[in-house]
């Protein structure tokens, strides 16, 4: 019999370790499997090693039946059951067994065709019908666009390919070859772009582009990407400047045949192969990331990491916060947000919403009158004693609090001290802790808020930005230390579960600021466990970066697009 105490939570906790470890030989199903996050596991030894978790043991097989027993059991904690002989054949294949990892799958790379045939699946499910390797009937020399409002801006980009490396004929083809993606409703191309697309001749079609020019995609990051992979096709010698060139037409296509802006992917910003067409949670994150870039939503984010004293009181704090605003709005435009740590305010022994009223006051006195829209996110802790009964995290802009959220998954060392929310919807003082701008939602975590959305199993209900308010690190042996694997397990962990974007901000006391440590991360490592993710694997890199002497240290200041 399967005891009644095993929850839903042990439940996922025995996923997670089976997705880590495996199964283990002779554990396999013949006959049903539980689903979760669109992968298979056998449901007889997820429910053996749920009873470890529930009741110190992983409960033996012979004690309990499979079948309906099992099944019956599952299903009633909100799990999916299916019977292996209809599961269809996109469907992504049951965990492999422990014996059969001795022989892994080939390093993914951006020559996956499955990417590409993903991304085709994807824009289906979302717009219908979509075209394939799609020709518009169009030239493909300057002189074949003279009755085009965007002629003489074609001309000189043109000119300024000939003029790069001297190469003066590279156009071959009578009319624009193929566009990878077309979806007539609403008319627009969809264009994925592997590495050999960023090239020092795309950047110099992309520096002439007019200011005015309807892009859907970032053009300043595709700029930062020519310079980064510098691509060299030499085969013929031309190649480049050939590529760059047709791409320039598709990017005008929207002047040409009166389309909405074209949609730039690149081949690794994530592992496209990784997200399932027949899985609601995957095509939600990639009608995001289309719409977004159709929407053409500019923003950034700017993180603020402290290297602290430890010897500070509100008022520095509220005089630092101050200095970095005016910092940050003086480099940028547009909406944007600027991130503090958690426990950035104190309210000490006293109730958090004490000082509700003064930080609001405060913040928005100090975003009066500046040129960005921009809103401010900080954590308060009230109540304090080992820990901070009260954890909450707050945004504030020059309309006053539009944002609070109740810390509602505390760290296991916190549990019986910290008074969390409900749960992630739990409204605080009537305020929900998700607040948008322009046209994105942000969803407010107060530190290890982060680590919750996995281990709590909550979907994604459209958020784009998870924003993660950290309190603290110490030097090892001194108290929290654990960056690394905040880093790994929360952001990127948040990142991987959600499909979004994770922005977070910290504090190292008495010790210096890890060089590599990711305030900003995205998720595009595919099923990779987060205990295998490396920084180098995070493709977030920030825009700017600034370091600013504070009163009780430094904070180094990073600030990112969301484009």
């Amino acid at each position: 019999m399967i005891p009644k105490n095993i929850k839903r939570e042990h439940v996922i906790k025995a996923i997670e370790e089976t997705e880590e470890a495996g199964i283990p030989e002779g554990r396999s199903s013949r006959k049903f499997l539980v689903e979760r996050n669109g992968r298979y596991y056998p449901p007889k030894y997820i429910i053996s090693l749920a009873n470890k978790y529930a009741n110190g043991r992983e409960l033996n097989s012979s004690q309990f039946s499979g079948g309906n027993e099992t099944n019956s059991f599952l299903d009633a904690l909100g799990f999916k059951i299916v019977e292996k002989p209809y599961l269809q054949k996109s469907a992504r294949k049951p965990l492999m067994e422990k014996k059969e990892r001795l022989h892994p799958r080939t390093k993914h790379d951006e020559r996956c065709p499955e990417c590409k045939e993903t991304v085709g699946k994807l824009l289906e499910e979302i717009y219908g019908k979509v075209e394939s390797n799609v020709t518009f009937e169009i030239g493909t020399h300057p002189k074949d666009f003279r009755s085009a409002a965007c002629y003489e801006k074609l001309v000189e980009i043109y000119e300024a390919l000939q003029s790069h490396r001297g190469f003066k004929e590279f156009v071959k083809a009578i009319t624009l070859p193929n566009c990878d993606f077309f979806i007539r409703n609403p008319a627009f191309v969809v264009e994925f772009d592997e590495s050999q697309h960023f090239s020092l001749p795309r950047k110099k079609t992309l520096e002439h582009y007019p200011e005015d020019l309807e892009l859907g995609f970032d053009k300043k990051r595709w700029l930062r990407l020519c310079e980064q992979i510098n691509a060299k096709d030499n085969d013929p010698p031309y190649r480049d400047e050939q590529r760059a060139w047709y791409d320039t037409l598709r990017d005008f296509l929207p002047e040409i045949k009166d389309l909405e802006p074209t949609v730039r992917l690149y081949s690794k910003e994530m592992q496209w192969c990784s997200l399932n067409p027949e899985r609601p949670e995957d095509i939600a994150t990639f009608r995001r990331i289309i719409e977004n870039r159709r929407r053409r939503l500019s923003g950034w984010v700017a993180t603020v990491i402290l290297q602290s004293n430890e010897r500070y009181s509100n008022d520095d704090r509220l005089k630092a916060l101050s200095q970095i605003a005016d910092l940050v709005t003086k480099e940028m435009d547009g909406d944007g947000v600027i991130l503090f740590p958690g426990g950035w305010f104190s309210a000490g022994k006293q109730e958090a919403r004490n000082l509700y009223e003064w930080i609001e006051e405060n913040v928005r006195n100090i975003l009066s009158g500046k040129k960005s829209n921009v809103t401010i996110c900080l954590g308060l802790d009230g109540r304090v004693a080992q820990y901070a009964k009260d954890q909450i995290g707050i945004a504030v802009s020059e309309k006053g609090i539009i944002a609070l959220g109740r810390k509602f998954h505390p760290a296991p060392e916190e549990k019986g001290q910290v008074e969390p929310a409900k749960d992630h919807l739990s409204r605080e003082e009537n305020k929900s802790r998700v607040f948008d701008l322009n046209g994105r939602k942000y969803f407010l975590c107060a530190c290890y808020d982060s680590f919750g959305i996995k281990q709590r199993g909550i979907p994604n209900f459209g958020t784009d930005v998870i924003l993660d308010l950290v309190h603290r690190f110490y030097p090892k042996g001194e108290g929290p230390s654990g960056n690394e694997y905040f880093a790994r397990h929360g952001f990127a962990g948040a990142s991987k579960e959600w499909g979004c974007l994770v922005f977070g901000a910290a504090v190292f006391f008495n010790r210096e600021i890890p060089e590599r440590w990711p305030s900003g991360v995205y998720w595009n490592q595919g099923s990779k466990s987060t205990r295998e993710w490396r920084y180098a694997d995070n493709p977030i890199e920030p825009l700017k970066e600034f370091k600013l002497k504070i009163k009780e240290g430094a904070a180094q200041i990073r600030i990112f697009s969301l484009n």
